[in-house]
């Protein structure tokens, strides 16, 4: 081979490997753009869990006080039927409790 073929085999050589250098460069940035889209779609998503469980949590409490309250309230009708079924001694019967005092309790 004489030095011109060398020197063109050369040439374009680097013109393709000049080429594929471009080509790798553009799938990189494409790359990089997708791989921050979901960045991004990873942090909203991240918002939303964090969201979610702060819901869950006060739904738990929500949820926690109904329960106490409705023990609270079936203790005093259970409370309020067990009294009724008591028959009433002569000393209780000196102390009557009207209907409004019962409902304020």
């Amino acid at each position: 081979m004489s030095n011109k073929d060398l020197t063109r085999e050369l040439k374009q050589t680097i013109k393709e490997l000049t080429e594929e250098k471009e080509d790798l460069l553009r799938n990189i940035s494409s790359k990089e753009s997708r791989v921050k889209q979901i960045l991004i779609q990873l942090e909203n998503t991240t918002d939303d869990v964090t969201a979610c469980g702060k819901k869950i949590r006060e739904q738990e409490d929500r949820i926690k006080d109904l329960g106490i309250e409705l023990n609270t309230a079936n203790a005093k009708i259970n409370e309020t039927k067990k009294n009724k079924d008591t028959p009433v001694d002569e000393e209780q019967s000196d102390t009557h409790i009207t209907e409004a005092e019962q409902s304020n309790d």
